[in-house]
């Protein structure tokens, strides 16, 4: 709760930035798709130029530590979520800590070249959009039903996570493939987010079903 002020402001504020542009520029100046264009051009015409640099420096800083918190919590999730069962817990301290510290290299070297050498197939806010899908679909069918559902389980959210996996990575092999980039531009990214997330929630339903089915056979 004492948090939820700073995410309201989070995502209130660009909002309010988007309309001063418009009204700023009017409607026919960032036109066919250019509009996401409308905000930073309103900043650069509005804020003065020692002011611009604390502007950008700010921004730099902000992305600098949410990117460390991500590939933290990647990390950290990595470990104790798969290599921690599988040594048990046996290795020591400063030994998990070391993994840690080569997940996060890792990850950060992974980042660089794929965000350096991949080739966009559109632009950039649609494909942080599919690909934050892959996590978001699986992680919220998972809480819900972990919330909600008493007979959620194990099967069910590794079904989940392997189903919002599976289909925003196809859409994206399906743009690189040229026999199906027509297909796959038909169809678009938002029909494939939709149908993650409800295939995802499907998955979930599917694969705690069998297995409880598959418990009651056992008794």
């Amino acid at each position: 709760q004492g948090t939820s002020p700073f995410f309201l402001v989070r995502f209130t504020l660009p909002a309010i930035l988007g309309i001063a542009a418009l009204h700023y520029f009017g409607t026919s100046q960032f036109g066919g798709g250019d509009s996401i264009l409308a905000m930073p051009s309103l900043l650069a015409a509005v804020v003065p130029i020692g002011l611009m640099g604390i502007v950008v420096a700010s921004m730099l800083a902000a992305d600098m530590s949410t990117n460390s918190s991500y590939m933290l919590a990647w990390a950290s999730v990595i470990y104790n979520d798969i290599m921690k069962p599988i040594h048990k817990g046996l290795w020591p301290q400063r030994k998990g800590l070391l993994w840690n510290r080569i997940l996060i290299a890792l990850i950060g070297l992974f980042l660089l070249l794929y965000g350096l050498w991949y080739p966009l197939k559109g632009d950039l806010w649609v494909y942080l959009q599919v690909t934050g899908t892959i996590y978001l679909a699986s992680m919220s069918v998972i809480l819900i039903a972990a919330c909600y559902w008493d007979k959620a389980n194990n099967w069910g959210a590794m079904a989940a996570i392997a189903t919002g996996f599976i289909i925003p990575v196809s859409f994206l092999v399906l743009q690189e493939i040229s026999a199906t980039q027509g297909f796959a531009r038909d169809i678009g990214p938002y029909k494939f987010g939709v149908a993650t997330y409800i295939l995802t929630g499907v998955a979930m339903f599917i694969g705690s079903s069998v297995k409880n089915s598959f418990q009651k056979q056992l008794q």
